[in-house]
């Protein structure tokens, strides 16, 4: 799939006679989250917050695809509370 993209992007610039201006790259990553108990046994009977743990993973792909520490992402008002689920960011 990779070298079809650039294949295709060879063919539209003419192998780079033609310059490509005012174009933008856009990324879509796509996660899912699977919990050993359904979404009710898991808040009630795990006391787990299962949106915590969507946040953290979201923060660790946002910090890998950014490049920057999980804290540099985080709106200053948001630290403390995920800083408490999940100290280790």
């Amino acid at each position: 799939e990779r070298q079809a993209a650039f294949d295709l992007l060879d063919a539209l610039s003419r192998s780079g006679a033609l310059p490509v201006r005012y174009a933008s790259l856009h990324v879509v990553l796509a996660a899912t989250h699977r919990f050993d108990q359904t979404l009710i046994d898991t808040v009630i009977s795990g006391n787990v917050n299962p949106i915590e743990k969507v946040e953290r993973s979201l923060l660790i792909m946002a910090s890998t695809v950014q490049g920057r520490p999980a804290a540099d992402l985080v709106a200053d008002e948001h630290t403390e509370r995920l800083a408490a689920g999940s100290p280790l960011l």
